[in-house]
């Protein structure tokens, strides 16, 4: 035997093991979150399969899980719901394909940075807004009561607590018992790795042996043995579902960017998020073709995968094997289990998905922008189609940054402290007479800022031979507003016998200054290129004012 044995021979043990356990916890989630989508559960299992060992191939993230997550699944059944009956596996179909198309492009001009823009206040209050969708959403499953499908959930919770009386105390007491069983068998180290698919397993039998009325998968569906027969999306469908497939795939990515940045590889780095995003791109759009929903990355489901030990994306392939044998083996007797035991599982998954009291406590507690965000996207998930509370929330977080930009754009004043440093005081509102004041510029500088940093600026009036030094550094992407007003300010200061001299100024900035004619308002003689050393040039300035 050689001294070395490959990697993978070395790794194969453990990605089996990691692979057959997030087989059988993720088999019942597969079907659950099929059903919150609206879909046949066989259509989850096949994303459970081909997407999750696809995924792993092809994705930047050796540990990430590509399969249908809960709040994607959320979103899949808002765009769905208006669609006949008889058109949605077509329609699912075609809408894989396109969030998979919009997450390819999204990959291929690296966006990857832009889902920075989407604040975790937004990010918080749409998850627990779809959340709480899947809560209510199952309320009808785990009661046998048949809830209102269309219009706002909270309204259809609110007819269940009416008609009680028509409750199926069987369907109730098998869901509750799921729910037990699920948060018993987490206590038990040993039945962990279980505790989602062996509650499952024994409600079935429970409701098979003592025959209750209960209603069964069956009932909304079939499942057929063996993997799915290819198809090709119907493309005439595309038009009228590009505006959500574009919000799903956004959605997707979000969520995935959040799974890899919390996932480091092997070797401590993070994995390339456009790469993670190229991948699940060719994922949904290769599973389009093999029956599949629209698939991302999964922050538990890649979490259960390396606490399962997982050590190399092989783990994530074994476990979609899996998945597909049992399709293939035992897919019809799927068909037996209680949806009410199916909802008990969804319904826990919701409740720990809400419950984030320390991040929720701490926006609200120190970002006031953040925490109406947070509400105002929440009660959007509520009113409006999930997939349009999306766009919401980026329109939102775009808003939250420039009111907070805007709000901390201010000048400064540099107090000289010994040795080169500066102390950093409130800016004065006017210009104190005969005496030099270096300002700087505190936040970001664009085109929202502007006002508010002009405001920030010492008045020249009353004042006599002042001398002002404002410092730039760092402030490169400044366009022609920038430009503008330090035209400005320099005729206020001229206007009253004073003197403005730029310092800190980054080259790039310097040549933006002379094109637009502002350097020659400003004067030459008081423009001071930035330097390697930060604060030597405010020095120089200091020094041509006379200090």
């Amino acid at each position: 035997m050689p001294a070395g044995k490959p990697q993978w021979r070395k790794s194969l043990p453990a990605d089996l093991a990691a692979g057959a356990t997030t087989a059988l916890v993720g088999i019942p989630q597969a079907m659950g979150f099929a059903i919150v989508a609206g879909i046949n559960p066989i259509y989850g299992l096949y994303t459970a399969t081909f997407s999750t060992a696809i995924g792993a191939l092809v994705t930047g993230s050796s540990y990430l899980k590509v399969m249908l997550s809960n709040i994607l699944a959320v979103s899949i059944y808002s765009v769905l719901a208006p669609v006949p009956e008889a058109d949605v596996p077509a329609t699912l179909f075609v809408l894989t394909l396109l969030v998979g198309l919009f997450q390819l492009g999204f990959g291929l001009v690296r966006a990857g940075s832009l889902t920075r823009f989407i604040s975790n206040a937004v990010l918080t209050g749409f998850i627990i807004g779809g959340a709480l969708l899947i809560i209510l959403g199952q309320l009808g499953n785990l009661t046998g009561y048949e809830l209102q499908k269309d219009g706002i959930r909270l309204l259809a919770a609110a007819d269940l607590l009416s008609h009680a009386g028509d409750i199926n105390p069987w369907a109730l007491a098998v869901g509750l018992l799921t729910i037990g069983l699920i948060l018993a068998l987490r206590r038990l180290p040993l039945l962990r790795t279980a505790a989602l698919l062996l509650p499952i397993i024994i409600a079935t039998i429970l409701v098979w042996a003592a025959d209750l009325e209960v209603a069964l998968v069956s009932e909304i569906s079939a499942i057929p043995a063996g993997l799915p027969a290819p198809v090709v999306p119907d493309l005439t469908l595309a038009p009228g579902l590009l505006v959500p497939a574009l919000a799903l795939a956004i959605l997707g990515l979000v969520m995935a960017v959040g799974v890899t940045e919390k996932t480091p590889e092997p070797d401590g780095t993070i994995a390339d998020v456009n790469q993670d995003f190229r991948g699940q791109g060719a994922t949904n759009i290769i599973c389009s073709f093999l029956q599949c929903a629209p698939a991302s990355g999964s922050l538990s489901a890649t979490a259960l995968n390396v606490s399962a030990g997982a050590e190399t994306r092989m783990a994530n392939l074994f476990s979609g094997a899996v998945v597909g044998v049992v399709i293939v083996l035992a897919g019809p007797l799927a068909e037996l289990i209680p949806l009410p035991a199916l909802a008990g599982l969804l319904i826990l998954i919701g409740a720990e998905l809400m419950y984030r009291p320390h991040e929720i406590a701490c926006i609200w507690k120190y970002s006031r922008s953040g925490r109406w965000a947070m509400v105002a996207t929440f009660v959007s998930t509520q009113v409006l189609p999930l997939q349009y509370s999306i766009y919401i929330g980026v329109f939102l977080s775009l808003a939250v940054y420039l009111i907070t930009s805007t709000r901390e754009a201010a000048v400064v004043r540099l107090v000289p402290a010994g040795g080169g440093m500066f102390r950093e005081e409130q800016a004065p509102d006017r210009l104190p007479e005969g005496r030099v004041t270096v300002l700087s510029i505190s936040g970001n500088v664009f085109f929202a800022t502007l006002r508010a940093i002009e405001r920030s600026l010492p008045s020249p009036e009353g004042a006599r031979d002042a001398v002002v030094i404002l410092a730039l550094r760092g402030q490169v992407e400044a366009g022609t507003g920038l430009f503008r007003m330090l035209e400005r300010y320099t005729r206020q200061v001229r206007a009253h016998g004073n003197r403005l001299i730029l310092a800190e100024v980054n080259p790039g900035l310097l040549a933006g200054l002379k094109e637009t004619g502002a350097a020659e308002v400003i004067g030459p003689e008081n423009i001071f290129v930035a330097t390697p050393v930060i604060g030597e040039s405010i020095l120089d300035a200091l020094r041509a004012a006379g200090e």
